[in-house]
């Protein structure tokens, strides 16, 4: 059946009246396509109820500057817009010139980018990836060893940022596309960046998926429904990992159960942790990285402390094993030479990456200082040493050791000093002359570490 403006307004079904749309306009052929139907669509919906718009649209257009012909496409698509008296917000990026070898996936991260800035809690981006973008993923992804999360391919919804993100033509070929828009004569641009063969789904596109045609002319649809398949198959594995994860689970949420993972098998274990570090807002570990906690932390002995390390999406982290629990944590390289911070006892601070830390006013206890002095907050350097009130003096490191402060997290304890003396461990204690006495004001400084801390 060909693609028509009545056949994409059926795929909206779906949606409430008062529903708001942008579509995401390249002014190449799909996105070109994608806008006239949606237009045409939604005046077809306004018309069944007597003229009355039940929906609204308008289009963004994100100007990368790659291509020197970029500021004509721009101004096509503000001629299209004009034309069919659709609003049209156009931005331009720019890229990083020494992340050139990644561009694709820094050119999409910067059109994305602009799709979360720009749209409103109750808005949908709809983007015009079609039949043959979804085989093209669905091949790429299988060359690269992705599992039944990856092999789902594109999406048809789900959220942006506030926003919902909507592919309505993941069924339509490519050559319905451009039938619809020979029939209505729409004007659209070229990248000739498509045509480069550099570019892994530029090759697939043009050397492999025709060879494959020839034998095997029904391959999009059939890959498209192994891609639906494996996301049957990746909702059934959450629902397991679910199921794994109430078990394994801790209070913190950065913390879980390695003895409890340690009683299933492999692979359960494998995806339990995947649902677990993606709740847990992870970045990707990959098969190399679950595999690797699998077969070395989980089963570590008791007294070693094994750690891994990874880094995706511009995030690193560290997973360590200590006694029974795995713990995670956002990699902080020489906290020590941050910058001190000024803190006064009666504000809450967000530390970066690192927690926060508040205080509690008591009475007879706690430090004692006005909650309108400045302290400073400092890391660890080496050499400290403090005579906490009633004890004698002791080096940091001893102390922390025996307030039983994690091993890793004794460099990111925050230090509280007036002038140049240390006044409070937070969450420790309070060194000598500086404790509040029976009926003076105090502050019980509170130290939240980043594994319990909520992030900003």
């Amino acid at each position: 059946m060909a693609f028509t403006a009545e056949t994409l307004l059926e795929q909206l079904t779906g949606f409430t009246p008062g529903s708001r749309f942008a579509v995401a306009y390249s002014g190449g052929l799909d996105s070109t396509v994608l806008l006239h139907a949606m237009h045409h669509a939604l005046t077809l919906a306004g018309h069944a109820q007597g003229d009355i718009p039940l929906f609204s649209l308008r289009a963004i257009h994100v100007n990368h500057g790659l291509s020197p012909n970029a500021n004509q496409w721009q101004r096509l698509c503000e001629q299209q817009c004009a034309h069919l008296g659709i609003a049209l917000h156009v931005e331009r990026v720019k890229l990083d010139p020494e992340a050139l070898a990644n561009l694709e996936s820094q050119a999409r991260d910067l059109r994305y980018g602009v799709f979360e800035r720009q749209l409103e809690a109750d808005e949908c981006i709809v983007m015009a990836h079609h039949l043959d973008d979804q085989a093209e993923t669905f091949l790429l992804r299988s060359l690269r060893g992705a599992g039944p999360r990856g092999l789902a391919a594109i999406p048809k919804r789900r959220p942006l940022g506030r926003a919902m993100l909507f592919r309505p033509l993941l069924e339509v070929p490519q050559a319905e596309l451009r039938a619809y828009a020979e029939r209505e004569l729409l004007a659209w641009v070229d990248d000739e960046s498509n045509e480069d063969t550099a570019f892994d789904r530029n090759f697939c596109r043009h050397d492999l998926l025709p060879k494959i045609e020839e034998r095997w002319p029904a391959y999009r649809e059939s890959w498209q429904r192994s891609a639906q398949l494996c996301a049957e198959a990746d909702i059934l594995l959450d629902d397991l990992a679910a199921i794994d994860f109430e078990e394994a689970k801790c209070p913190v949420p950065t913390v879980i159960n390695a003895k409890k993972l340690q009683a299933l098998s492999q692979a359960r274990q494998r995806n339990t942790l995947r649902y677990w570090l993606n709740l847990a807002g992870a970045p990707d570990p990959g098969w190399n990285v679950l595999t690797h906690i699998v077969e070395e932390l989980i089963p570590a002995a008791l007294g070693t402390q094994p750690e891994i390390r990874w880094h995706a999406n511009g995030a690193s982290v560290v997973l360590r094993r200590y006694r029974q629990n795995l713990y995670l944590q956002r990699v902080i390289e020489n906290i020590a030479s941050l910058i001190p911070v000024d803190w006064q006892p009666k504000n809450m601070l967000h530390l970066k990456d690192n927690g926060l830390i508040y205080s509690l006013a008591t009475e007879g206890s706690g430090l004692r200082v006005d909650g309108d002095v400045v302290l400073k907050l400092r890391y660890r350097h080496g050499g400290e040493t403090c005579k906490l009130q009633g004890r004698r003096t002791r080096t940091l490191k001893k102390i922390l050791q025996d307030a039983n402060i994690a091993p890793w997290l004794r460099d990111r304890v925050p230090l509280l000093y007036c002038d140049e003396e240390l006044v409070c461990i937070p969450g420790v204690g309070v060194c000598e002359g500086w404790q509040a006495g029976t009926n003076e004001h105090g502050w019980q400084v509170i130290w939240v570490p980043p594994d319990a801390a909520p992030q900003r």
